[in-house]
């Protein structure tokens, strides 16, 4: 029944994800081929800077809220209610920063207008997305995905009237706006069917939760530097043209990296409830998420490096060939995305936050000396290398020290297969002569054909998933 209800919303979120990152990238074409590297540069900017309050506000409030409900006999009420509070108070506060200290940032008006526009916007987002915890302990994130591509409407309804009209491309943030107050209205509505939410001042509770979870907040702003630092550190050293030709290959990586942490948040739950009681349910939950990984991303980096022109041009145009190459690079950080999330949610599931936020401040300050050291050097292409580099380094520690504190037997012996698929797709890919989209499909396929026949993938596995209630 656990295992049946977790594939209905893997089906439907992916299904509603799928159309939401249609929709995404329809957005991003048409806001990329609209205004222009330089253009779409600065508005990548200001997404940069969105992401950063959110990484400030975050404070771990949202994985330790959700561990401690989705814990047996917890007084779900009474904690989300005090947690919320929390997230307002420090949304608001953080907001009224940003109106001081965006005038002294070395940027021209039109930026820093919009950085107070997203400072509003991130307001609303973090709230919506701390509700997104009640929905990931009910295994609900269907709702959520529904409610995200209703914004995704409204954003692409406005981007739209943008284009059509010829408005100022500052009109494309306040689409930003208006997306996250929908998501947020939606989520809240959706979430009265599980809980009931009230305004509860209790400065006793949050000095206590925020304890625990400050390491997960502090977590979060390193995710944040060795994530989107890269941006910002452009736009100093380089300019809105160059985050420009950077940003569009990055916003394709960033439209997928919905699915592995849409998977992770909904077997989050399952990982802290059954890490320190039944061990083989946990077991069972991490090897088939690894395994189903593997299975998606490999194929993803090979048939990427034979589709990146074409997404490229896709998305932007001519004006946008220089991201080629960078497609090509940054893909690597993507299959290191899906897999460094599994293992960290597992750090975090096990209470070991502390030794993640050690792993995360360590990727952030090596992030951040290498972006310095090679941007000037190389641009836009050093940055690619060096978030390769810092994704790959978050993974494989995670996973070490996954191994050495927690009571798990990783399964790997299913790698060579998948490798192996994944060489041949590439080796035939080069062989055939037909279109290249023909050409994609047959690989796909092939690629099928070997997983299954090697019961990579079988009926038994999920027979044997499917005896898990």
């Amino acid at each position: 029944m656990l295992v049946k209800k977790i594939t209905y919303n893997i089906l439907v979120s992916s299904s509603t994800k799928i159309l939401s990152i249609g929709i995404a990238l329809y957005g991003i074409r048409l806001l990329a081929q609209y205004l222009g590297p330089e253009g779409f540069g600065k508005y990548t900017i200001i997404l940069a800077f969105f992401a950063a309050f959110n990484a400030v506000a975050d404070m771990g409030l949202h994985p330790i809220v959700t561990r401690k409900i989705s814990r047996k006999d917890s007084k779900e009420n009474e904690i989300f209610s005090k947690v919320f509070t929390l997230r307002l108070i420090i949304s608001f506060t953080i907001f009224l920063l940003v109106l001081i200290f965006v005038w002294f940032l070395p940027y021209e008006s039109d930026i820093k207008v919009g950085i107070l526009i997203v400072s509003g916007a991130f307001m609303f987002g973090s709230s919506y997305g701390l509700l997104n915890s009640i929905f990931q302990k009910n295994l609900a994130m269907d709702r959520v995905a529904l409610a995200e591509f209703i914004g995704k409407i409204i954003q692409m309804s406005v981007i739209v009237s943008i284009v059509r009209f010829e408005l100022y491309f500052i009109y494309s943030i306040l689409a930003i706006f208006l997306a996250m107050i929908s998501n947020f209205v939606i989520i809240f509505l959706f979430s009265r069917s599980y809980i009931k939410i009230k305004l509860d001042f209790d400065f006793n509770f949050f000095k206590v939760f925020l304890k625990e979870s400050i390491p997960m907040g502090v977590s979060a702003v390193a995710v944040f530097l060795y994530f989107k630092v890269d941006t910002i550190l452009l736009s100093f050293l380089q300019g809105a043209f160059e985050v420009g030709i950077y940003g569009t290959a990055y916003k394709i990586i960033e439209t997928m990296i919905f699915f592995p942490a849409m998977v992770v948040g909904l077997v989050y739950p399952l990982l802290s409830r059954y890490i320190f009681t039944e061990k083989d349910k946990f077991l069972t939950i991490t090897n088939t998420t690894i395994k189903f990984f593997a299975l998606i991303c490999i194929p993803i980096v090979v048939l990427v490096q034979f589709f990146a022109k074409d997404i490229i041009y896709i998305i932007g145009g001519d004006a946008y060939a220089l991201s080629v190459p960078l497609l090509k690079v940054l893909i690597f950080a993507l299959a290191s995305i899906f897999f460094g999330n599994l293992f960290t949610a597992i750090l975090l599931a096990a209470n070991l936050q502390k030794k993640l936020m050690i792993i995360l401040l360590s990727a952030a300050i090596g992030n951040i000396i290498l972006n310095i050291i090679f941007i000037p050097i190389y641009s836009y292409t050093g940055a690619a290398i060096v978030s390769v580099v810092t994704e790959i380094f978050v993974a494989i520690t995670a996973l070490i020290i996954a191994i050495k504190e927690t009571p798990i037997k990783f399964k790997f012996s299913f790698l060579f297969f998948v490798i192996t698929a994944s060489i041949l797709m590439y080796v035939i890919f080069l062989i055939l002569n037909f279109n290249l989209y023909i050409n994609a499909l047959i690989v796909i396929c092939l690629y099928l054909v070997f997983i299954f026949s090697t019961r990579v993938v079988s009926l038994k596995d999920l027979k044997k998933l499917l005896n898990k209630d």
